[in-house]
């Protein structure tokens, strides 16, 4: 009997560790990544331009932050609702968050709605967040995407939502001046609301591309796209 007991009691725990091997997660080992090239999509890059120089060096911008680090869940008495909350921003991220410079305090966040917002779950995920950042009183900012930005019109944009100082224009610091020159103001005003050209990103390497001036040769003068990582890349757009 007692030897049919210890035999019985040998297969039960061969039986459990069998079952715990089979639950254990594959080894990390078996894991393969590879890099992402850029972290930035390209209107991304080019946008992120924009609002570097929508501001001044008050305000420091960051890209791709997850929405963990923006909001948190409250102390809740319930901890399976801040489970959920938590469980919920853990996924998701923001484009742009733009902060104080002195302490990195977070002044507001800036999203880049191109057209896949409009997709249901798109619009289902901006409302969440959308809602999420409310909650937390920090404000948001939605700028469609588009090929090029007028720079007055991002400033005043975000002096709205954000309740920020503008950057002093061109046009503010001309007519500021004891001395204006003929045609300083009408020349500032001019630069201050021709839109940002985005640069375009080199089919070659994939990088954005840098605006160059052709100093001889049959086209000098002449403005073109060319790529950063010249010499290896010879790659270049011409501009109209």
């Amino acid at each position: 009997m007692d030897l049919i007991l210890a035999t019985a009691v040998i297969f039960i725990i061969l039986a459990v560790l069998s079952a715990l091997k089979l639950k254990r997660p594959k080894q990390d080992a078996n894991l393969a990544f590879e890099p992402c090239k850029f972290l930035f999509s390209p209107a991304e890059r080019s946008f992120l331009g924009v609002l570097e120089q929508s501001l001044d060096s008050s305000y420091r911008v960051f890209g791709k932050v997850r929405l963990v680090d923006v909001v948190r869940p409250v102390k809740n008495p319930s901890r399976s609702n801040r489970t959920t909350a938590l469980n919920k921003i853990s996924q998701k991220h923001v484009d742009f968050v733009i902060c104080s410079a002195s302490d990195l305090a977070i002044v507001g966040v800036v999203e880049l709605d191109d057209k896949s917002h409009i997709r249901k779950d798109r619009a289902e995920r901006d409302g969440f967040v959308d809602t999420a950042l409310a909650s937390a009183k920090i404000p948001v900012l939605h700028i469609p995407a588009r090929k090029g930005y007028e720079l007055q019109d991002v400033r005043l944009k975000l002096a709205e939502a954000f309740k920020i100082g503008m950057v002093p224009s061109v046009k503010s610091v001309a007519l500021g001046s004891d001395s204006v020159q003929p045609g300083v103001v009408e020349a500032a005003e001019k630069m201050i609301h021709s839109p940002i050209e985005a640069a375009p990103i080199c089919p070659k390497c994939e990088a954005e591309m840098v605006k160059r001036q052709a100093k001889t040769g049959p086209h000098a003068g002449k403005w073109f796209w060319a790529c950063p990582a010249f010499p290896k890349c010879r790659q270049v757009v011409q501009i109209a």
